[in-house]
């Protein structure tokens, strides 16, 4: 989806947009709401806030005029997050993950989605561009956005967990590639190694997310709070589901790259371990055979055949004798 830019009434004070759910395209074409109207509207459909929470005035705001919580307001700023829900009144902070698809992300980077829900207010802070959020304003430029705090967080989760399908397939096609070549091939490349190790540290890396995401989202659909109906609840739970599987594929994916790394392994060891066995094979069968030449070779008098013409023959054909033997011997004890 091409996402259309966004046109800022405060960037540097950190306001994004502001907007009446479902939305009111004038919100979005000129400066029409500032800092004075975000407080908590006592009636009506939800107010929207959407704010850069990198910004020094959207994290004054939010500690000293918005009115939520202290302790909400630190867990919407605060720099390390997990996944996790908690109700506070009438009011619940959502934090989610999702994939960060912005340019020059890391393929395993999951960034996080907070929210604050209130039954009249909505407030979102973004520290990266969010592709759910630039969805989500594209509906309201065209007032078709969920009209309700539940509706809203029930798109947000939606997305979230849809958005993580494409990723996790091409994960496994990826792993499916390297398990074919493997089987078919034969081969431990160091390249298809490093490629698994990739594969197997993202797998980690998104389930260390995923998991607990999945649980908040369970505890949302269990416990639902005041401002989910019964038919966001119903939608809250396919999201749920969608998060269970990708959590399973992402262990499964976890533990199929683990097994194919000890196959690869084992093979790679198996033929360093075949090297060196023929190489001590050899070693052994050329240790007598350089005694004899060794004792030959020693400058003093009666050496065997030192006169006879036909020495150097005879010595040859001796070591030949000696070398077939130690084979005949090997194979006959299985060494070889």
């Amino acid at each position: 989806m091409d996402i259309p830019p966004i046109t800022p009434f405060d960037a540097e004070g950190g306001l994004v947009f502001a907007t009446r759910m479902p939305g009111e395209p004038g919100d979005f074409d000129e400066k029409k709401r500032g800092w004075s109207d975000l407080g908590y509207p006592e009636s009506g459909p939800p107010l929207w806030v959407h704010l850069d929470l990198t910004r020094p005035h959207s994290q004054s705001w939010l500690r000293s005029e918005s009115g939520v919580d202290p302790i909400v307001a630190e867990s919407l700023l605060a720099e390390e997050t997990r996944p996790r829900v908690q109700e506070f009144g009438e009011g619940v902070l959502v934090i989610l993950r999702g994939i960060n698809s912005n340019p020059g992300a890391e393929h395993d980077e999951l960034i996080a989605m907070r929210l604050w829900l209130e039954p009249t207010r909505i407030i979102t802070l973004r520290e990266y561009r969010f592709q759910t959020i630039a969805a989500l304003r594209v509906r309201a430029q065209k007032g078709d956005a969920p009209t309700t705090a539940g509706g809203f967080l029930v798109a947000v989760a939606g997305s979230l967990a849809s958005n993580m399908s494409p990723t996790i397939v091409n994960l496994e096609e990826r792993l499916d590639e390297i398990e074919e070549r493997m089987l078919e091939h034969e081969t431990d490349d160091p390249r298809w190694r490093s490629q698994l190790a990739t594969i197997r540290r993202q797998a980690i890396s998104y389930r260390r997310h995923i998991v607990p995401q999945r649980d908040a989202l369970a505890r949302l659909v269990h416990n639902a709070p005041a401002i989910l109906s019964t038919r966001d609840q119903a939608e809250l739970r396919v999201a749920m589901e969608q998060s269970t599987r990708v959590a399973e594929a992402l262990e499964e994916m976890r533990d199929r790259a683990a097994v194919t790394q000890e196959e690869m392994r084992a093979r790679h060891d198996a033929r360093v371990g075949k090297t060196v066995y023929m190489l001590t094979v050899v070693a052994t069968i050329a240790l007598p055979l350089g005694l004899i030449t060794g004792l030959l070779g020693i400058n003093v008098g009666g050496i065997p055949l030192e006169g006879s013409v036909w020495g150097f023959a005879m010595v040859c054909l001796i070591l030949v004798l000696i070398a077939i033997g130690q084979i005949v011997l090997f194979k006959f004890m299985k060494w070889l």
